[in-house]
């Protein structure tokens, strides 16, 4: 905002919270916020007098989605919130930043409830109080309880989340967390005595569990000593004053754009107080709009291109042009062979592959195997099949041309991560099977308990309770208007009934002649596993009928559902983000929403999902050498064998057990092998130990990293035929000689590490071309950070030995805390001064490390090339007993939203 246009709200960003209601209240803009501070003032009374205030209501499976409720709001209360907080509301007043999921919280607002209630289990169970809500529906409560609610009870219980987290690393970090307590309760015109068992040295521990409870009670007692609506009004205006102060510094020039204000932490407050109206904001603030923005308060409804050469012939004779001509002209829009598009290969193919596999089932006899492993759903073992299973059954039941065009169409994905490349797919039948969803989940399923209650040896679930077992595939159907009769589940009861009586499976019969004093007799020894029951075929047709009846009348409507909803959501996630940020996404934001479609209806290929929904592809992803053979179930058994790994058996269980356990972790290496090499595509080279994430397995070696990751790596290296990795640690990096820092100056090239001394180490960072801002981020061993405190930056200059000062970062290498393992030196392009510039040839930078004792290391990168705006420079890290500095080089297209993902991090976009 220019300097000569004073505003109302300027005195009062820096000022008290009663002095900025005051100043709000003479420029009449305290109406706006009657109602909300009036209702929340009611509900906040109710909490402290221990009324319960959420309710949460779970959902389960895969893409469960929670539901909650604000207790005790009036007819006229719920009208008002629904035409407030709704999403469809918000979204038409411009507030597209919404998500579509929302991790809500919801047991800090309970928690007043729960210590009055519950005071010995009341934090236990406001932790699982957290609920994920679908913002798709409405949800009004719930943007309430994100934008309003929750940020107020969070300040108000801190007290108490804080001292049941217990107490944090350092005296001085325990002393900064309580100091921000006290300040934010006396900016709330809280009494500074009510904190007095709680703040740091105030003898908490020493307080047993029933004083801890007492304590707890004390503190609620005395915030419901204090007038409501003050702490309602001052709770808000500290929010609208973080508002003033990140509009004043983006709009320093005049208005700034809504989405250069409305960072992460704003959006709530724009949501809460504002409707997610940002001209509302500007209205409170008395400022105009700014000229080039736009407020979206509709998203165009999606376009789908799929289908179009069935249309050939009729766009031929309006066209007056040959169908040929038409077909060729829609092949090279689609840009494969013909015209037809992906998603139709893809549905004739689940419409074969459907035939086989009612035909498979159709014909199933007693006499036969189970069809257990007719699909795959990723069981993969090196033993002998048992219990049933029947490892890759659809290779011996189903036709060869079936197969092939499965391995064929899903072949390859696009992993989320590496978004840049398509690589192979271990497992196309598996995702096939998840291209299908609940149909095939149900009627597999049901065929399956048919055999398994009839044939044995036991079954997880009767054929009377088939329609509660399968009731989430069964939902699904249903909501997609393709549902299955209920008369099926009436014919199994009375099926089940008539079925024959239960009859010992027997595995081994065996007699043994006994000599007695007496005389001789024979001593029959048998061996059963579990029962059957007569009656399997009148089952079968039953099911049989049923299926052939529901594929008749829905599984084409059923098979353009599944694709249509899939590129549709793509389609409203674009232009959703287009609309929040601006500008369309990226290929590698593109790729956070639309990589499962793409697997599924396009073999993993973005540029051919973009052309599906009609937009244009900003970047073509690459097709590395495939690494994978094509029958990587026998690749995997081939590493398994390579490992050392041998047929896990019952007399090995017996007496062996740690070998047996041995196997196990190596049979999960087996597996593994897939994405290692998956991985290695993407990547271009083997990835390390690190980017391969495998601390979540066993290594199952002696040494462990260090022994097992070099024996796994040399395995991968000769199966596949590539080039083995140099010898490398657990990290996989390549290890500099001793001493590096003894000379003048040493150039690492990217990748190369050098040795440090333990003591202060600086990295600066020297920019050309473009001002940049330089931070640092504390990484553990996994990879991630332990909380947001772990990023440093100039707004949070000091972190547990780190420290940033302008291009600089230093980091007090012998004090800093065990569980950090490596510091990241993060170079920003400050995109606020210049908002189109990226890393290239005219703007580079160069870093330079160095100790107290002397010495120096440079790394300087090759230019970047593909519109890179952030980039992790260097790396300091532990090895051994030591430190070591890598040149590291990494960029990000996807600015600091992409490096926040990868490390863990909650930051403003």
């Amino acid at each position: 905002m220019a300097s000569d246009q004073p505003r109302w709200w300027h005195p009062a960003v820096d000022a008290s919270p009663e002095e900025a209601l005051a100043l709000e209240a003479a420029a009449g803009q305290q109406p706006r916020f009657a109602q909300l501070d009036t209702l929340a003032a009611r509900l906040l009374t109710t909490a402290h007098r221990g009324g319960l205030m959420v309710s949460v209501v779970r959902d389960v499976g895969p893409q469960a989605a929670d539901s909650v409720a604000v207790v005790g709001l009036s007819a006229q209360e719920k009208v008002w919130c629904a035409e407030t907080f709704g999403v469809p509301e918000q979204q038409r007043r411009g507030a597209w930043y919404l998500p579509q999921k929302l991790s809500l919280k919801a047991g800090a607002v309970n928690l007043p409830h729960l210590v009055r209630e519950r005071p010995a289990h009341a934090l236990t169970l406001a932790a699982d109080d957290s609920a994920g809500v679908s913002l798709v529906d409405g949800a009004a409560d719930a943007v309430l309880l994100w934008s309003v609610l929750v940020p107020l009870f969070e300040t108000l219980i801190e007290p108490i989340r804080v001292r049941a987290a217990g107490p944090t690393k350092t005296i001085d970090d325990q002393q900064q967390l309580w100091s921000g307590i006290e300040e934010r309760y006396r900016l709330l015109g809280i009494p500074s005595d009510v904190l007095e068992d709680f703040r740091f040295g105030g003898g908490w521990h020493r307080l047993d569990r029933h004083g801890q409870q007492h304590a707890r009670l004390r503190l609620l007692d005395a915030l419901a000593g204090v007038d409501p609506l003050q702490l309602v009004t001052r709770h808000r205006i500290l929010q609208l004053q973080a508002l003033m102060a990140g509009f004043a510094k983006k709009s320093k020039t005049g208005t700034a754009l809504a989405r250069r204000v409305v960072t992460r932490a704003l959006q709530p407050v724009i949501s809460g107080y504002f409707t997610g109206d940002w001209l509302a904001a500007l209205d409170y603030l008395q400022a105009p709009p700014h000229p080039d923005e736009e407020v979206i308060t509709a998203l165009p409804e999606p376009r789908l291109y799929v289908g179009m050469s069935a249309q050939a012939a009729g766009m031929a004779a309006e066209a007056g042009i040959p169908e040929d001509e038409i077909h060729a002209m829609l092949a090279a829009f689609l840009g494969g062979p013909t015209s037809l598009s992906p998603v139709e290969e893809r549905v004739a193919a689940l419409r074969e592959w459907w035939t086989a596999f009612d035909q498979a089932h159709a014909v199933q006899r007693p006499s036969m195997r189970s069809l257990w492993g007719l699909v795959d759903d990723g069981i993969m073992g090196f033993g002998p099949d048992e219990h049933g299973f029947t490892q890759q059954l659809y290779r011996q039941v189903l036709p060869a041309s079936v197969n092939e065009r499965v391995d064929r169409l899903w072949q390859s994905v696009t992993l989320q991560r590496h978004a840049r490349s398509i690589v192979s797919n271990p497992h196309p039948h598996q995702l096939m099977a998840q291209t299908l969803g609940p149909a095939l989940e149900f009627w597999h399923g049901v065929a399956l308990t048919a055999w398994f209650v009839c044939e044995g040896p036991y079954s997880r679930a009767p054929l009377s309770g088939v329609a509660d077992y399968y009731s989430r595939p069964l939902t699904a159907l249903r909501d997609a208007s393709c549902p299955v009769s209920q008369g099926l589940f009436e014919e199994l009861r009375t099926a089940e009934r008539n079925l024959g009586p239960e009859e010992s499976i027997v595995r081994d019969r065996t007699e043994l002649p006994v000599d007695t004093a007496v005389g001789s007799f024979s001593l029959t020894l048998r061996y059963s596993s579990g029962n059957r029951r007569e009656g399997f075929e009148r089952v079968r047709d039953i099911v049989t009928r049923h299926r052939r009846a529901w594929a008749d009348q829905y599984l084409g409507t059923y098979l353009e559902q599944r694709w249509r909803t899939a590129l549709e959501d793509v389609a409203r996630a674009h232009h959703r983000h287009a609309a929040a940020k601006g500008r369309p996404p990226t290929l590698i934001q593109f790729a956070q929403f639309a990589t499962a479609a793409a697997n599924q209806w396009t073999g993993g290929d973005l540029g051919g999902l973009y052309t599906a929904i009609g937009e244009p592809a900003p970047a073509q992803q690459e097709r590395p050498a495939r690494l994978l053979p094509g029958d990587c179930y026998d690749f995997a058994r081939r590493v398994y064998t390579a490992l050392g790994g041998i047929a896990i058996d019952d007399d090995l269980r017996m007496n062996q057990p740690e070998e047996a356990q041995r196997q196990w972790q190596l049979n999960g290496l087996a597996v593994e092998s897939l994405r290692y090499v998956q991985l290695h595509e993407a990547l271009g080279q083997p990835p390390t130990f690190k980017q391969f994430g495998s601390r979540r397995l066993a290594l199952a070696w002696p040494g462990r990293e260090a022994e097992g990751w070099t024996v796994f790596q040399r395995t991968l290296a000769t199966l596949t035929d590539a080039s083995p990795p140099p010898s490398a640690p657990a990290a996989g990096t390549t290890e500099a000689g001793p001493g590096l820092l003894e000379g003048t100056q040493h150039v690492l090239a990217k990748g190369a590490n050098a040795p440090l001394r333990t003591e202060s180490v600086a990295v600066r960072l020297i920019a050309t071309g473009v001002p940049v801002d330089v931070s640092a981020v504390l990484l553990t061993s996994h990879g991630k950070v332990r909380s947001d405190h772990d990023l440093v930056f100039y707004n949070h200059p000091h972190h547990d030995g780190v420290r940033t000062s302008g291009d600089t970062v230093t980091a007090d290498l012998p004090h800093l805390p065990e569980d950090v393992h490596t510091v990241a030196v993060i170079a920003s392009i400050d995109l606020e001064a210049q908002p189109t510039a990226s890393f290239d040839q005219h703007t580079t930078w160069h870093a330079e490390v160095t100790q107290p004792t002397g010495g120096e290391i440079a790394f300087t990168p090759a230019p970047f090339v593909a519109g890179e705006t952030v980039t992790i420079a260097m790396e300091i890290y532990r090895h051994g007993s030591g430190w070591k500095a890598r040149a590291v080089g990494q960029g990000y297209d996807t600015g600091l939203a992409g490096l926040a993902t990868d490390y863990g991090l909650n930051v403003e976009p």
